[in-house]
């Protein structure tokens, strides 16, 4: 080793030597605490983990979710409503804090309202008279559960369900059993009274489209018989009484002596003989 070589190591040795020495300085008395408790750690108490997004899932899984992290757990009613959700109901909005999460929730199939609090948006019945059966169903797909079709007469019938391309597919609806810009809570089934496409509607349900198969029908041309009219009724006068007088016997006063209504000896009694 030449003499810069020395040099240079040398001043290496003694700037190793004042950095440990101003290390030491620095400690002060804790450096002793230390050196006296081998293997010593230091534990560092993490925050809970997060819940993750709960949005759109039941509250049964986001409240198992939130249990296995520790937080503490909180579900409201979403709507305005106040009730107590259920198991079954779906998470809208969620707010979580290292401590607390608080989930709100609507029942199963309800949507979300806009914010928290609100009322919930449920869809309106549409008008769907005049269309096509096959229309109809397409139009209330995501809006109803069962889209059910029924002859609009009585004596015209017609049955299918939820169904675009069947034999009912072209008739016309005329009526449906719930009232257009009803709120459409739980998504009901709905029945729609059709007729063929090229056919008029009746003027209200319950009518015949051959009013001879309705059961109060009456033929205008028939009379009943026990209404006291007859066809001999026109014929049956005063000298009708006399004719058939001629065939009965005289009508006597009883017993105890008078005369009947008409006067005595009258050969028909009042009302004529028949």
């Amino acid at each position: 080793m030449n003499r810069v070589e020395k040099g240079w190591f040398g001043g290496v040795v003694v700037l190793a030597v004042v950095f440990l020495l101003l290390l030491l300085g620095s400690c002060g008395d804790d450096c002793e605490e230390v050196a006296s408790t081998p293997g010593a750690t230091v534990t560092v108490t993490a925050a809970p983990s997060p819940v993750g997004s709960q949005l759109g899932k039941s509250v049964d899984s986001a409240l198992e979710r939130a249990r296995q992290t520790g937080l503490t757990v909180v579900v409201h009613d979403a709507s305005d409503r106040h009730e107590t959700p259920g198991g079954d109901w779906t998470v809208c909005f969620e707010e979580a804090t290292l401590s607390k999460v608080d989930f709100a929730a609507v029942p199963d199939g309800a949507p979300c309202p806009k914010e928290d609090g609100q009322r919930i948006p449920w869809p309106k019945m549409p008008n769907v008279k005049g269309i096509t059966y096959a229309k109809a169903v397409e139009k209330l797909a995501d809006a109803v559960d069962e889209v059910a079709i029924e002859g609009a007469y009585e004596d015209e019938l017609a049955y299918d369900t939820n169904n675009e391309v069947g034999d009912y597919a072209n008739w016309k609806v005329c009526f449906q059993s719930v009232k257009p810009g009803t709120a459409l809570e739980h998504e009901p089934d709905v029945t729609l009274h059709a007729v063929e496409n090229a056919e008029a509607c009746p003027s209200s349900k319950g009518l015949y489209k051959d009013l001879t198969n309705d059961p109060e029908y009456v033929d205008p041309d028939y009379a009943d018989p026990g209404d006291g009219w007859s066809e001999d009724d026109s014929s049956s006068d005063g000298s009708s009484s006399g004719d058939s007088g001629g065939n009965e016997e005289d009508y006597y006063p009883g017993e105890k002596g008078g005369c009947p209504p008409g006067g005595c000896y009258n050969p028909c009694p009042p009302g004529g003989c028949r």
